[in-house]
């Protein structure tokens, strides 16, 4: 049984005649790809950010659906993490004098971060598409972001982003300048509401032009304190933390209620170490946490170099279980900041085989069992383990439980309730339970003809549908190109592994 999102038309699946819803420059070959040994010599080719993501089958018309077969084999190249980029970015934005970052991501996400540094005229040096010199720009009495702007600040669909910009508009900007925040696509639906809150106990004006966007938001001079309660996202806790980090002298956050997703907040305190800062984190009480951060943000005398998406990574990884294989994923270590790299503990729950070698993280092998387990550190890799679990629910006739989910609602789609149906889609039962889906055996596809996902817009859901392609090959997912938000040369780095992508022409939805 699947409890749908209010207010929310999920059409996931069907047949296809239903109509179902540094500054040493990096070179320019490396574009900010985690680059195997030996890998396929095309994706060398020294094209930029903007060229990169005119992949044909990525920017095909919506009316395409794909799918996958094959056999995963060797070193997969995925996009470096978008996540510490734009942690990167904003910090060096906020710190005083220049800040050297190689091997950024070329994803939308990450393409809107550099556009807002360059029209702030941070970015003073471009080294190559993925290497660029930023001098910050520091809040004080008389400079601050907000200073340095003459338009809005645009973030796109990131809500990383646009979290990390709200905190440092408000918070670590020229005191009493105005900023515009302006968002698109389906982040216009999401309300940042915690964060505004803490804004506006800190003293600073945020006004909601819309529904909440866009926002204008007034900046006050530096907080001693701040108060966040109950936080609905981590990005949260860490636009109020990087915002703290651009002030001298200690500044502190007391967070009240359950802390979402630990490992991004640790993943913002390990970026702000990378500028010097540091942190620390006691509980103060059943659901209170204190966070004190001692400032400024000071540019390391090295570039930073960002390392391979751990969450592109876990896409990769399971690909190679799902389809026999083995992948390994150069330059992905154990030392890796990342709390997605769990993938590896999550596939062995899964009897797959995953860990570390010399070259970097690897996995192999089936499913051989089901699993339950904990993501509310990583909830984001729900996309990637459901289709092991209707895998083991369809081979092995065996249950599986994903827990920790709630943040997945108020994501690009309601991902909890799309992942339901797609596992029904699959013939398996799916029960939704609070912040846990269930995946038990079913009896199987309804039909026997194509099963159309559609993805939503939602670059996850489009990871998991491409997944369950190789669970089912009758599966296509419709809407690739929502892959570009994080991972442009998806069908190109796939391929190189071996895979194949298949094609059918479909109907329009209506």
């Amino acid at each position: 049984m699947v409890s749908a999102a209010r207010g929310y038309n999920a059409r996931v699946a069907g047949p296809l005649d239903e109509e179902r819803d540094d500054g040493s420059p990096e070179p320019a070959s490396e574009r900010g790809r985690a680059a195997p040994a030996g890998g396929d010599p095309r994706l060398g080719d020294p094209t930029g950010p903007e060229e990169a993501s005119q992949d044909p089958a990525l920017q095909a018309d919506s009316a395409q659906a794909w799918g996958l077969r094959g056999r995963a084999l060797g070193a997969a190249r995925v996009p470096t993490s978008k996540s510490i980029a734009q942690r990167f970015i904003v910090a060096a934005g906020l710190a005083h004098g220049r800040t050297r970052l190689a091997g950024l991501p070329d994803g939308d996400d990450v393409a809107a971060a550099l556009a807002w540094a360059r029209d702030l005229g941070m970015v003073t040096r471009q080294h190559g598409p993925a290497a660029v010199t930023l001098t910050g720009c520091p809040p004080g009495p008389s400079r601050g972001l907000a200073g340095a702007s003459s338009g809005p600040w645009r973030v796109g669909e990131s809500g990383t982003l646009a979290r990390l910009l709200i905190g440092a508009a408000g918070l670590a900007s020229q005191a009493g300048r105005s900023v515009r925040i302006e968002a698109s696509g389906s982040l216009v639906r999401r309300t940042p509401g915690p964060l505004l809150d803490a804004l506006r106990t800190a003293g600073a004006r945020v006004q909601e032009l819309g529904a909440p966007w866009p926002l204008e938001v007034s900046a006050v001079g530096p907080p001693s304190e701040v108060f966040l309660d109950a936080p609905i996202s981590s990005q949260e806790v860490s636009s109020l933390l990087l915002a703290l980090a651009a002030w001298p002298d200690q500044g502190a956050l007391r967070v009240r209620g359950p802390l979402p997703s630990p490992p991004y907040i640790d993943l913002t305190r390990w970026a702000l170490e990378r500028f010097g800062v540091a942190t620390e984190a006691h509980r103060v009480g059943p659901e209170e946490a204190l966070f004190l951060v001692n400032g400024p943000l000071c540019p390391p005398e090295e570039p930073l170099t960002v390392e391979p998406d751990a969450s592109a990574a876990a896409v990769a990884l399971a690909a190679g279980c799902l389809s026999g294989g083995r992948v390994v994923i150069p330059g992905l270590g154990r030392e890796t900041p990342q709390g997605d790299i769990r993938i590896l503990e999550h596939l062995r729950a899964f009897g797959c085989s995953a860990g570390f070698d010399e070259v970097g993280a690897w996995a192999e092998g089936t499913p051989r069992a089901g699993a339950r387990i904990d993501l509310s550190g990583e909830p984001d890799l729900a996309p990637v383990l459901v289709p092991l679990a209707v895998a083991a629910a369809r081979d092995l006739g065996r249950t599986s439980e994903l827990g920790g989910l709630g943040t997945l609602e108020g994501k690009e789609s309601p991902r909890l309730t799309v992942l339901a149906r797609f596992v029904e889609a699959l013939g398996c039962r799916a029960e939704v339970r609070g912040e846990l889906l269930r995946v038990d055996p079913g009896p199987g596809p309804a039909s026997e003809q194509v099963l159309l996902l559609e993805g939503h817009g939602d670059h996850r859901m489009v990871f998991a549908g491409v997944l369950l392609s190789l669970v089912e090959p009758r599966v296509r997912v419709r809407g690739l190109q929502a892959a570009t938000k994080s991972w442009p040369r998806l069908r190109q780095d796939l391929a190189s592994l071996g895979l194949e992508w298949v094609q059918d022409a479909t109907p329009r939805a209506s």
